[in-house]
């Protein structure tokens, strides 16, 4: 990012456009980074249903609706209230947690299909896609500690990781015997990371790249049919790393990964 470069943390130009984005604060309070997740599956829900009736669409810019717009503002709004009165409170235990992911995520699905077109066909080839969405929300749970000096444990991430292989494996060859090419490209793409970091000896950079592909791989799909949904992604993306650079001094969210010796799990 140029401003990191060219505008220093500690100068009196950063200090003045710090107090210049502090009026994004309510607005981040949403936890908007969220809705890149949120989006994707409103947008595959969709996708699936154009899927049903016209395999070969690509770079359809028809594909723009009110109605998909309308969800997408709608669910942003939705998730926050999901994770400050229904999630995250204490005392669930891991698997009932992932049962309500799941949960979420067909939901997001369904609202993104139209109810009205469920379907045993638009379940059949929407479950990869909630697969997917749950192993997301699974690498997401590996907990990093960027400020530790210790190495990570693979003991500490391997059993998320292999259930987030297995997951996308699944969704990969699932998608492929549906002869959806969307989701099973998404997994079949997505799947060396997560292979990398369990395989090869504990690195914190293979950990940020399961991170960071499980989100950014889906949407740039989606992107291959829906090429107006760059136009939503792409506005809060930039927001949010100048945002998050003026108001906390990190580049927020970043395809840059950190060396081994920097950081580490918790």
């Amino acid at each position: 990012m140029l401003a990191e470069r060219y505008i220093l943390k500690g100068t009196g130009f950063y200090k003045k456009l710090s107090r210049s984005f502090t009026v994004f604060d309510s607005f981040f309070n949403l936890s908007p980074l969220r809705w890149f997740a949120v989006w994707a599956m409103i947008v595959s829900g969709n996708n699936v249903a154009i899927h049903l009736e016209n395999r070969w669409v690509y770079w359809n810019w028809d594909s723009f609706s009110f109605y998909l717009v309308f969800l997408l503002i709608v669910s942003s709004f939705i998730d926050f209230i999901f994770i400050v009165k229904l999630f995250n409170r204490n005392g669930k235990s891991f698997y009932f947690e992932q049962v309500i992911i799941f949960l979420y995520g067909f939901f997001l699905f369904l609202l993104g299909s139209n109810p009205l077109n469920l379907s045993s066909n638009l379940v059949l080839i929407g479950f990869p896609y909630i697969l997917f969405f749950l192993a997301g929300n699974l690498t997401w749970k590996i907990p990093l500690n960027i400020f530790s000096s210790s190495m990570p444990s693979k003991k500490d991430f391997a059993p998320f990781l292999a259930i987030t292989i297995a997951f996308t494996f699944i969704a990969a060859l699932v998608g492929y015997l549906n002869d959806d090419p969307m989701i099973s490209t998404i997994a079949a793409v997505y799947l060396p990371f997560p292979l990398v970091a369990i395989v090869f000896p504990p690195a914190i950079r293979h950990l940020q790249r399961c991170r960071m592909y499980v989100i950014f791989i889906p949407l740039m799909f989606l992107a291959m049919r829906y090429p107006w949904f760059i136009f939503i992604i792409l506005p809060l993306f930039l927001l949010s790393r100048y945002y998050f650079y003026f108001t906390h001094g990190n580049v927020v969210p970043s395809f840059k990964v950190d060396q081994p010796d920097q950081v580490i799990i918790k």
